[in-house]
């Protein structure tokens, strides 16, 4: 544990392999989705999906997700609420679970969140890349091949919202 944050040290490389993957999946690129150059205007019209992804409802998205994928939310941990206050650009959730559940738990979620208006833009192996107004998502289920520094049989499983494209 780190003895500041009172958060598993894994924590910290399991956000650094999805911010890698974030990479890799093309995220925060500078490109379309259509691998064009992303062209900035300040005239676009705003999506009604757009307006309705608030921090509050992302978090509650991902909260219903891992419960219907029937994991407790309270077996992992987040790091969204800093000096007291929530970060109003991000919201992110990690749980470490016996292996070969992880993967299952991921499918269950993606499918809860796309219920719920995420729209998957790519994916990587188990790393999903969604969209929803203003806000990215990558959803991942690592095991110890990923992850080195988890225990034998277990795997991560993990959410990291981010608003990117904030006006």
């Amino acid at each position: 544990m780190h003895r500041r944050t009172g958060l598993p040290t894994r924590h910290g490389l399991a956000l650094a392999v999805l911010a890698a993957a974030a990479v890799l999946t093309g995220c925060g690129s500078g490109e379309a989705e259509d691998g064009s150059p992303a062209r900035a205007s300040a005239s676009a019209p705003r999506t009604p999906q757009a307006a309705s992804a608030t921090r509050d409802s992302v978090e509650a998205d991902i909260v219903a997700a891992i419960r219907k994928a029937g994991v407790d939310p309270a077996v992992g941990k987040t790091t969204p609420v800093r000096n007291g206050a929530k970060r109003p650009d991000m919201f992110d959730w990690i749980g470490v679970l016996k292996a070969p559940e992880a993967e299952p738990a991921r499918v269950a979620a993606d499918a809860e969140l796309e219920r719920r208006g995420w729209r998957k833009v790519s994916e990587s192996g188990t790393v999903h890349r969604y969209k929803k107004g203003d806000w990215n998502l990558l959803s991942a289920a690592m095991g110890a091949q990923e992850l080195p520094t988890l225990q034998e049989g277990t795997g991560a499983l993990s959410f990291t919202a981010t608003l990117l494209d904030a006006p």
